[in-house]
């Protein structure tokens, strides 16, 4: 407790008016380690951004000294990487990755009052207690996974339907809200599992659920899990018998690199535009940003590029609408202004950001979209929300 005193004290009374010419923007995230598949694209989107805006002058007269900070999916290092940039580098908005290093933070976050972007859609994040100064930039993984049982509920009346869940916070959470909606729905959950990165033969696994009768495979996890069980499911002659629907870390270019063929009719739901969309401003921004940084193509292609990208804008805009003294105290009226016609849109996602004193969720809209026979993903539905994600998980 002395030390998260210690920390709000230094925020409190550090007046950033003095230092406006450099200010920090950090994003600690998994550059290495576990869900390191994504998160080391999402930093690259987050430094670019941040350099295209330095390059534009976005911020006037003001630099932004962009930092981009390995936790190796590590609870304590993201904690050690809050205390340092809000203690000593005196950030006015933190950016931040995995759900349990989120968790972690939310009390802090609360004490020092900076508000706090994560990388990770957790619906806990912003539910009450300390839920002041944390925001989820798109639609939360409970909602993807309702929306898909919806998606189920008009296709077959009481159909059987089984989640397989990440092993951690990231993956359990949304399971409580996926029963009270298969409940309102008329669908029957068969059966939840857990299952981690180190699924290499996923036969007991597809086995069980088949003898139960499900037919449709909901999974909230990465796209690594989802995909060793896709090439089971395809060596099992199993793909035609059982639809499999995923949240939004379970799809796009990731799946389709590492399943190959067999994502062939995977349905995902996310928020995000995709790389062929070349119509669509935010993704022409992306590739324009992504070539003058000389990045990869597959990192350029990744959704997780345009979803740092997005992180970082929403960062940046509630800088710019802090006027000229930014710090954490009016970086969180930048953020919670974003409303009505006040809304922001960077294009980068299928509705625009909003955020206000009660609502913490950004792009609140999203899309179902399926896997052609070659893994590339094509919108199945417009943008849209869950009818029922608000009934079974009312926000405070």
């Amino acid at each position: 407790m002395k030390k998260i005193l210690t920390l709000t004290a230094l925020v409190s009374l550090t007046s950033f008016a003095a230092a406006q010419k450099n200010i920090t923007l950090v994003w600690s995230g998994a550059v290495t380690g576990p869900t390191s598949d994504a998160g080391s694209s999402y930093g690259k989107g987050v430094e670019d951004y941040c350099k295209y805006a330095n390059a534009q002058k976005m911020l006037g007269g003001v630099t932004l000294k962009c930092v981009i900070r390995d936790d190796q999916y590590n609870n304590a290092n993201t904690q050690r990487n809050f205390e340092e940039f809000v203690g000593n580098e005196q950030v006015p908005v933190f950016l931040g990755y995995a759900t349990g290093g989120m968790l972690q933070i939310k009390g802090t976050v609360q004490e020092t009052k900076v508000p706090t972007l994560t990388a990770s859609y957790h619906i806990g994040i912003i539910d009450p207690p300390n839920n002041q100064y944390m925001f989820l930039p798109i639609a939360s993984y409970s909602e993807n996974i309702v929306g898909l049982l919806e998606y189920v509920a008009k296709k077959e009346k009481g159909a059987k339907v089984a989640l397989v869940v990440n092993p951690s916070p990231f993956g359990r959470d949304p399971v409580v809200d996926a029963r009270k909606a298969a409940d309102r729905l008329g669908l029957k959950i068969t059966d939840v599992q857990e299952v981690g990165g180190n699924n290499l033969d996923n036969t007991a696994l597809l086995k069980r659920l088949e003898s139960q009768g499900a037919k449709y495979i909901i999974h909230q996890n990465t796209a690594g899990p989802v995909a060793n069980i896709l090439k089971d499911a395809k060596r099992l002659n199993l793909l035609g018998k059982m639809q499999h629907l995923g949240a939004h870390y379970t799809g796009g270019e990731d799946l389709q690199k590492l399943a190959g063929d067999a994502a062939a009719n995977f349905i995902w739901a996310t928020s995000y535009y995709m790389y062929d969309e070349d119509s669509k401003p935010g993704i022409q921004l992306v590739k324009k940003i992504g070539a003058q940084m000389n990045q990869k193509a597959d990192v350029v292609r990744s959704v997780h590029y345009t979803s740092g990208m997005l992180a970082a804008s929403i960062a940046i805009e509630a800088m710019k609408r802090a006027g000229s003294n930014i710090n954490n105290a009016s970086v969180y009226k930048g953020i919670i202004s974003m409303v009505g016609s006040k809304k922001f849109d960077p294009g980068f996602t299928v509705g625009p950001v909003t955020f206000s004193a009660k609502d913490h969720v950004g792009a609140e809209m999203m899309r179902l979209l399926q896997a052609d026979k070659d893994g590339n993903f094509k919108a199945i539905t417009g943008p849209m929300q869950s009818q029922l994600f608000k009934l079974v998980h009312p926000l405070k």
